[in-house]
């Protein structure tokens, strides 16, 4: 029996447009810390994609947030560490500009209302990839409140990315659920149907689909936003 419903956020609860969010997000960043750590855009941009790749090649051993800025300052200098102060800044300030890349979803808000009515656990299982007030930031955009959601992932506590199955299960101790009583909910066949390898059920939303590969998805239970409302109607209540 389904007793948890995990969401991906960036294309899922938060329509974006992805190209768009991602120039905003680096030429912001550039314009806000970049004056104050001697550092030029092009490099900056260079670290912040070798961070990422970082992450997403976590072995666990630490977390993403220390693979991160190990990453950084593997290319910027290790004093780039003395100056992280900088991006905390950005993130409660000039974050606030990507937005602009972002959309809100009445359909995604009444989803989350009717399962939480019924007394759904339900947990924000976003990318890792960002720290938790960018995150907190981005699920307030959603027009949703962080406190509905018993769990979101941050890359201060995670220490896996999708499609890493170790995120998965990971998030499932760190939420305190089981797999197998567990939904992840999400538009991205590589990324979000990955946590059926360690027995979550999964559902792809494909009004934002995301598919690098032409994988056929149809092995996975997929539908409309429209379509995964209904589903969630017809779900028991459990509390």
């Amino acid at each position: 029996m389904i007793k948890n419903i995990f969401f991906d956020l960036d294309g899922t609860l938060l329509p974006m447009d992805m190209r768009r969010f991602i120039k905003l997000y680096l030429t912001s960043l550039s314009e806000a810390v970049c004056p104050y750590i001697n550092v030029e855009p092009k490099m900056l941009e260079r670290a912040i994609f070798s961070g990422m790749e970082a992450m997403y090649k976590n072995d666990g051993s630490m977390t993403n947030k220390m693979r991160f800025w190990n990453s950084a300052a593997s290319l910027l200098g290790p004093d780039i560490l003395n100056h992280t102060s900088y991006f905390d800044a950005y993130y409660n300030n000039e974050f606030i500009k990507t937005r602009d890349a972002c959309d809100q979803s009445k359909i995604a808000i009444d989803t989350v209302d009717i399962l939480r009515n019924k007394g759904y656990n339900m947990v924000i299982a976003t990318n890792p990839i960002f720290p938790k007030i960018a995150t907190e930031r981005r699920i307030k955009w959603t027009g949703l409140n962080k406190d509905d959601f018993i769990l979101f992932t941050s890359y201060e506590t995670s220490k896996f990315t999708k499609p890493n199955p170790k995120y998965f299960s990971e998030t499932c101790e760190l939420a305190g659920v089981k797999p197998e009583e567990s939904l992840m909910v999400g538009n991205d066949v590589d990324e979000d149907m990955a946590a059926a390898k360690i027995g979550m059920q999964t559902y792809l939303i494909t009004d934002y689909a995301i598919n690098r590969n032409d994988k056929d998805y149809s092995e996975y239970p997929h539908g409309t936003y429209q379509d995964f409302f209904n589903y969630c109607l017809s779900l028991p209540t459990i509390k």
